[in-house]
């Protein structure tokens, strides 16, 4: 992991904490506000401002699990490394296994030789330095 990420993310985290501090002020200072419409000094304006304050609080909280949670995964994901493909070539008909030869020079070729790139297979003869698609074509 770069060190630019690991620094956004820890101050994605910061954020988060920070936020989440904020919003449980809010939520208390909400929940006194409704608590305090219902005293006999209290006014009814007090619980929409309450209700709206514990709402902002909650919000905050909601947004700021989720930016835990999302550093979270990316750093799973990125400690899990790259991953390995693993491409299996199924022949088709019946395959009798004879020596591979150069198109070009007719050496025998290894199995060195032979790569698959995008799917297909190509042959590169180190003898001759020729370098070519292998074609499968139909028994028919």
């Amino acid at each position: 992991m770069s060190e630019g990420k690991t620094v956004s993310y820890t101050i994605l985290t910061v954020m988060a904490v920070i936020g989440v501090i904020v919003a449980c002020m809010l939520i208390f200072f909400g929940l006194l506000f409704i608590w305090g419409a219902f005293s006999p000094q209290g006014e009814p304006g007090w619980i929409a401002i309450g209700g709206i304050t514990v709402t902002v609080g909650l919000v905050i909280v909601a947004l700021a699990v989720g930016a835990v949670l999302y550093v979270r995964s990316r750093r799973s994901k990125e400690a899990q490394g790259p991953q390995e493909i693993v491409q299996k070539i199924d022949l088709s008909g019946d395959i009798e296994l004879e020596k591979l030869k150069c198109q070009n020079c007719g050496a025998e070729l290894s199995k060195d030789s032979v790569t698959v790139k995008e799917g297909a297979v190509f042959i590169s003869c180190p003898y001759c330095g020729a370098a070519y698609q292998m074609v499968e074509e139909p028994k028919w």
